[in-house]
């Protein structure tokens, strides 16, 4: 077992990892989802693992207790991918999405689903169809503004697929906030060099289409360094107003930057975003010492399914960090 920060064992309650008081919902107990008229069953946990050129990339996705109680599926989503041009000996750049599908909209998990995977088409065929030198060639704010028109599209061919022949007509009228009442989710992806090269270091971008998760860079030496934060920071009026796809953004946010030696990428939505916050936190402290260690499902699954207090909502995670 390892020790935190004071050299004592990390607290553990049944097995499970917890930070301070557990959550309420510690004790709630996994069921199934109702979803009527469907004989469909959506997974609670997702998962996926991949080595790319020089890198570890580990994405989770855990449906929060809070569904269990209401018997709700997990609604957040993310993907992992890569892209190459022709010429290359091995993939060149790491694409990678998280997308949080807003409870209120019955249908936000399909759409979280797909628009995750259209995030790494999207970056996918940019990169691949100009090989750039440097991520800040593309335009990644058009590559955004593809997105949201794929997103109303989407709900667009959903939607004819549920109406009868004669109500095709309002179907093709309505608008993304009409749509919004079934399908709503947020989505951000972020790009980053696989192979450091000659410089040491690892181009990445993140950019936010529309959402509050969080991304950061995190260091051994400098700790969390915050590229987006999560909707609630220390000291700011916490809230959870999100204008999610398929409405229109009011902007779209895109960061630069480069990973140094042994510095992690980590995409958060905001299950777990919140928590961390600038990194400052019980959590933050907590994944600061746990997640640069991780090299197998088997050690990062137990980190994002950790308890504490009032984190019983979704939680997915990404951790992007260099190959042992």
């Amino acid at each position: 077992m390892s020790n935190n920060a004071a050299g004592k064992p990390e607290k553990t309650i049944k097995g499970r990892y917890v930070i301070g008081d557990p959550a309420g919902t510690f004790d709630e107990r996994p069921r199934m989802a109702r979803q009527p008229g469907r004989i469909s069953h959506r997974s609670d946990w997702a998962a996926d693992i991949s080595r790319i050129g020089g890198l570890l990339v580990m994405g989770a996705s855990l449906r929060g207790a809070m569904h269990y109680g209401l018997s709700t599926v997990r609604q957040d989503s993310f993907a992992i991918g890569a892209a190459e041009s022709e010429g290359d000996s091995g993939p060149k750049w790491i694409v990678a999405a998280i997308s949080d599908g807003v409870s209120s909209a019955s249908q936000s998990h399909t759409f979280a689903d797909y628009m995750a995977r259209q995030a790494i088409i999207a970056a996918g065929e940019e990169l691949s169809g100009c090989n750039p030198e440097s991520l800040r060639s593309i335009e990644w704010g058009s590559v955004a503004r593809r997105l949201v028109d794929t997103s109303v599209g989407f709900c667009r061919s959903a939607a004819m697929r549920t109406v009868p022949e004669d109500k095709a007509a309002d179907v093709s009228k309505a608008s993304p906030r009409d749509f919004a009442a079934k399908w709503a989710a947020t989505l951000e992806f972020s790009v980053v060099q696989a192979d450091c090269g000659t410089s040491g270091t690892r181009e990445y971008v993140h950019v936010t289409v529309a959402g509050d998760g969080a991304a950061y860079v995190l260091s051994k030496e400098r700790g969390w360094q915050t590229i987006k934060a999560a909707k609630s920071q220390p000291g700011a009026v916490a809230s959870n107003a999100v204008l999610p796809l398929p409405l229109e953004p009011r902007s779209f946010a895109v960061s630069f930057g480069h990973l140094g030696n042994k510095d992690c990428l980590v995409l958060a939505t905001d299950g777990l975003g919140d928590f961390i916050g600038d990194g400052n936190t019980p959590l933050g402290d907590f994944l600061k010492r746990k997640l640069p260690g991780c090299k197998s499902l088997a050690t990062f699954l137990p980190i994002v399914d950790v308890s504490m207090y009032q984190a019983d909502d979704d939680r997915t995670l990404i951790l992007v960090k260099e190959a042992d």
